[in-house]
C-alpha cells in the first residue's frame, strides 16, 4: 500500500513539474501535498527522493525542497545523452529484427499507427497530444531494445526532455518534418538496417539540441 501511495505522489508531482504547473524554483510543501493526496508525509518524501534522482527537484538542507531551475545548457547536456541513447536503442531494435527476435511487420504496424495519430495532431492547438504520442513512439523503441541500462538511463532524462519539448515545440519544432523522420526510422528499424536506424534516431534528436544551442546563442 505504501508503494502505491508513493507512486501516486511521484506521478502527481512529476506531471505538475513537467507541465509547468509547478514552476522552476517553486517550493514544494510536503505536508500540504500529503494532505491534498490524503496520505501521510512518508510516501511523499519517497516520491521527492525519486524526483531528486530524476534531477527535477533540489533538496536544500535547512531550507526546503524546490523545483529545480534548469539552464538551457543543462538541457543541452541532457539532449547530448539522449542522442547517444536513441541511436543505440534504434540499432539494437533493428538488430533484433534482423535476427528474427522481433516481428518486423508487427512492430511496423504498431509504430505506424502512432505516427498516423501524430500526423492527425499536427495543428498547433494539439501540441500536447502530439508530444504524448511522440513520447510513446520512442518509449516503445527503448523497451524493445531489451537493454535495462539504456532504458533506465533514458528514463532518468525523459523528464527534462518533456520540459524542453513543452517549451520549444509550439514555436520552433517542425512537427511535419518530425513525422517524416519517424516514418524513416520505422522503415530502417523494421527492415533490420542497424546502422541506418542508429543514424536516423540520433539525427532525429540532434535537431532539438541544435535548437537549444541557437537559443543559448
Amino acid at each position: 500500500m505504501t508503494h502505491n501511495f508513493s507512486e501516486k505522489a511521484y506521478n502527481t508531482l512529476w506531471e505538475r513539474i513537467v507541465s509547468g504547473e509547478l514552476r522552476a524554483s517553486a517550493p514544494i510543501d510536503i505536508p500540504r501535498i500529503a494532505n491534498e493526496l490524503e496520505m501521510s508525509v512518508a510516501p511523499v518524501r519517497n516520491a521527492i527522493k525519486r524526483l531528486e534522482a530524476d534531477g527535477l527537484v533540489a533538496v536544500i538542507p535547512r531550507s526546503g525542497t524546490y523545483v529545480r531551475d534548469f539552464t538551457i545548457q543543462d538541457l543541452i547536456y541532457g539532449y547530448e545523452l539522449v542522442e547517444a541513447l536513441d541511436g543505440m536503442a534504434g540499432y539494437l531494435v533493428a538488430e533484433r529484427v534482423a535476427a528474427n527476435d522481433i516481428d518486423g511487420l508487427e512492430l511496423e504496424v504498431r509504430l505506424t499507427s502512432l505516427v498516423d495519430e501524430m500526423e492527425q495532431n499536427l495543428a498547433r492547438e494539439h501540441v500536447r497530444q502530439w508530444a504524448e504520442l511522440d513520447a510513446r513512439f520512442h518509449q516503445i523503441i527503448f523497451d524493445m531494445a531489451d537493454n535495462a541500462l539504456i532504458a533506465n538511463s533514458y528514463h532518468s532524462v525523459r523528464s527534462r526532455m518533456k520540459l524542453v519539448l513543452s517549451f520549444i515545440s509550439p514555436i520552433h519544432v517542425d512537427r511535419e518534418n518530425s513525422v517524416r523522420e519517424h516514418r524513416l526510422i520505422i522503415s530502417a528499424i523494421t527492415s533490420g538496417n542497424r546502422e541506418e536506424a542508429r543514424r536516423l534516431c540520433q539525427n532525429h534528436r540532434s535537431l532539438v539540441r541544435q535548437i537549444l544551442k541557437s537559443l543559448l546563442a
